[in-house]
């Protein structure tokens, strides 16, 4: 028998929910979230989506963790600028973008996705809470000047994929 979530739905009544731990189904579209509005911590990962969509009532949100998916860009957090940590590591995003009003952000999980330009660094420069990110088997870690070159660019961050910076 497969006891997989493959939709999210019934969530009607939990209007006071505050964290929400879905992670290793088949759910394939984030939708029914509207009701969540005292919602401070979603968990969504390892499953099958592919856009941020449906969380522009969660204004409370404070981490996201939508790793392992099939994500190809950032889009659909216009209303989360409470989020404090955003995970959005293995999945198949190109450039960072659409954050730039994320001023609460202190963690930025990333790694394992197709990153291949400095310039995309830019995004975080009203982020001044930022102290982690994960930025590890992108493109650009290539770079043999990776951990300066993160550190110039976000000179908050006291943590570079799991090492800190002195």
């Amino acid at each position: 028998m497969n006891w997989l979530i493959s939709v999210l739905e019934g969530l009607e009544s939990f209007t006071q929910l505050q964290s929400l731990f879905v992670g290793k189904n088949k759910i394939t579209k984030l939708e029914n979230l509207s009701c969540l509005t005292n919602l401070k911590l979603l968990s969504i990962q390892s499953n099958r989506i592919v856009k941020l969509e449906g969380l522009d009532s969660l204004v409370n949100l404070e981490e996201l963790y939508i790793s392992h998916n099939g994500i190809e860009e950032i889009e659909g957090l216009d209303n989360l600028t409470n989020l404090k940590t955003l995970d959005l590591a293995s999945n198949r995003i190109k450039r960072i973008k659409n954050i730039s009003h994320l001023i609460n952000l202190e963690e930025f999980w990333f790694n394992d996705n197709q990153l291949d330009s400095w310039e995309d660094l830019d995004q975080f420069k009203n982020c001044t809470k930022l102290e982690t990110v994960y930025l590890e088997r992108n493109p650009i870690w290539r770079d043999t000047a990776y951990r300066r070159k993160v550190k110039l660019a976000l000179p908050t961050v006291t943590q570079i994929d799991a090492t800190l910076c002195g």
